[in-house]
């Protein structure tokens, strides 16, 4: 933040004290920048609230995203690594201290001992036998900058480092990962530490031993973020958390990109041991396929503020989205199609077993989504599950926001709801 301020204070002064037709500037959020021609500091400007920075007409950016502003494109410490079908070279840069590495074939191990200096690393080529491992105690970018690695023993790429792990999808770009069958690793791209996705690029991901990303911690895409494509995954599609109680590095956050989860053997995404869910903008699809699968899915409470999500349930017994204490719906859309048999599509679960993380939720707010939901499931025969539309375990309170409900099954049911059900704005319409 002091970076930014005498970045701007700096600009004030340019254009205060210099006769200049047009300066180009270079906002940075972490190793990605975007350059931007500007005539005079009205082309900058806060929001009222102070939290969010206007770039004329072009861009808004959440202050806390933005490293800093500079007059002069950007230089980062990186290292080069290139895949080269059966082996890969590692480039050290100019400016980078403390990196080592070791390669077999195409497998690249690199080891980091700076506790002070960020390092970009820059990863490109293809192989399909190769990986690419990082060990560090400082954080670090990585970015996929057209790369397609497979790795049949074990994740494609895995960042042993608990600290903030920046994922840059180049623009332009398109990236494909995958793992081997059968290992004893947790995801074909993990991170010990926490993920922030970024850029404009594409990543497409498969996970053939268990989750397809895997996060330690919590997980991130930002604005800028472009597409992510779950192709397929033996368990969860996305999956993070870290196992502490009241720890709000246990989340999922989606605050832009467009992100597709298909073929999940589980969830599509999960957020575990505690975690919540944020959803401020973007575009989630996802289709839930495993029986007992679910789309959204989280240990304790979600907040939908923004974004749309796109759900079709078409496993039995599994559900849309689900809390396991609460959910607080206060924007965006929500578009479900519950088509198997007793499945659920939104639901906010009781949990009451001594085993479970988070004990007595099951509460439903609804303050200003907009959610369209088709409702086609029947009773589940095995054990005479109904079929869902919305259920509270316990209260379900609407105040803004509009509810449509259509029910095609002559067994399905379009709410339930346990507790109280409490509505004092918006529209709930029952077809």
């Amino acid at each position: 933040m002091k970076k930014l301020i005498l970045s701007i204070i700096s600009f004030g002064i340019l254009f205060a004290t210099q006769a200049v037709a047009q300066q180009r500037i270079y906002v940075c959020e972490g190793f990605r920048y975007d350059v931007h021609e500007v005539r005079s500091t009205d082309d900058i400007v806060f929001s009222a609230d102070g939290l969010e920075l206007s770039i004329g007409d072009l861009d808004t950016y959440e202050l806390d995203d933005i490293d800093s502003i500079t007059f002069a494109e950007p230089q980062f410490p990186r290292v080069d690594i290139r895949f080269d079908g059966a082996s890969a070279t590692v480039n050290v840069g100019v400016g980078v201290k403390g990196v080592t590495y070791k390669i077999q074939g195409a497998n690249v191990a690199l080891t980091s001992t700076t506790t002070s200096e960020e390092y970009l690393y820059s990863v490109s080529g293809t192989s399909t036998n190769g990986s690419l491992v990082i060990n560090g105690e400082y954080k670090l970018s990585v970015e996929l900058a057209g790369l397609t690695l497979t790795n049949p023993n074990g994740p494609a790429i895995d960042v042993e480092c608990g600290k903030r792990i920046g994922v840059i999808l180049k623009e332009g770009t398109v990236n494909t990962l995958a793992d081997g069958k059968g290992g004893t690793h947790k995801g074909a791209f993990y991170t010990e530490g926490h993920p922030e996705f970024e850029g404009g690029g594409t990543l497409n991901v498969t996970g053939n031993t268990k989750h397809a990303i895997c996060a330690k911690e919590y997980l991130q895409f930002k604005k800028s973020t472009g597409s992510v494509n779950i192709l397929g995954a033996v368990s969860d599609g996305i999956h993070c958390g870290k196992g502490k109680k009241n720890d709000d590095n246990s989340h999922f956050q989606i605050n832009g990109g467009v992100i597709t989860v298909n073929n999940a053997g589980s969830d599509c995404i999960d957020a575990d041991d505690y975690g919540c869910m944020i959803i401020k903008g973007g575009v989630l699809n996802l289709n839930v396929t495993a029986s007992d699968g679910t789309g959204l899915k989280c240990d304790s409470v979600i907040y939908m503020t923004g974004g749309d999500v796109n759900i079709t349930v078409n496993g039995p017994l599994s559900e849309g989205i689900r809390a396991n204490y609460a959910a607080y719906f206060d924007g965006g859309n929500i578009s479900m199609d519950v088509k198997a048999d007793g499945t659920k599509g939104i639901r906010a679960k009781r949990c009451s077993k001594t085993t479970d993380t988070v004990l007595n939720g099951g509460f439903l707010y609804f303050r200003g989504t907009n959610v369209n939901m088709n409702i086609s499931g029947k009773t589940y025969a095995a054990d005479a599950t109904d079929c869902v539309g919305i259920r509270a375990d316990r209260d379900l309170t609407q105040t803004a926001g509009d509810i449509t409900l259509t029910v095609t099954s002559t067994d399905a049911t379009p709410l339930v709801v346990k507790g109280t059900e409490n509505r004092t704005g918006g529209t709930l319409v029952v077809k």
